[in-house]
């Protein structure tokens, strides 16, 4: 018989990584305090902010003045441009961009672009779970008038 076969694996320790407790910085403050806002550790080395589900900020544990966050497209072009800012690993296609050094961009103009990220996402929530959030305007359909399906005019037989 082997010996490996059925028998239970040890547990295996984790590493306790230096700086892992949650950073308290003035951005991830400001994404705690977003309407239905959620944080969660993701990857083990990421804190990540949420709205909905989607993702919309990410902040690296070790160190919370690298962060990233998604972007449109014509903004996503130009902030990559400057210096200490760059495409997101593996999101860049998503239109993330990674901040890397905190003097890229003023605290200010850091939490407006935190807060459009956070709206960008929101908006291309389903319409259905952005009235569960109470984020869609009241009485609005968005492209339905009446809110019922269009009905296609009936077809002349031939």
């Amino acid at each position: 018989m082997n010996p490996r076969r059925g028998a239970p694996r040890p547990a295996r320790k984790r590493k306790e990584r230096r700086g892992s407790s949650l950073p308290s910085s003035p951005l991830v403050a400001f994404c705690n305090e977003l309407p239905h806002a959620t944080q969660d550790v993701k990857w083990g080395h990421d804190l990540v902010f949420s709205i909905g589900g989607k993702m919309f900020a990410a902040f690296d544990l070790a160190d919370s003045r690298r962060f990233s966050f998604k972007t449109t497209p014509d903004e996503f072009a130009v902030l990559t441009s400057l210096k200490g800012v760059s495409p997101a690993p593996y999101a860049a296609r998503f239109h993330w961009v990674a901040i890397d050094d905190p003097r890229a961009l003023g605290l200010s103009d850091v939490k407006a672009r935190l807060r459009a990220s956070y709206d960008l996402v929101a908006a291309n929530l389903p319409l259905k779970h952005r009235k569960t959030l109470g984020l869609a305007k009241p009485g609005s359909e968005e492209g339905r008038a009446s809110g019922k399906r269009a009905r296609r005019p009936p077809t002349a037989a031939k």
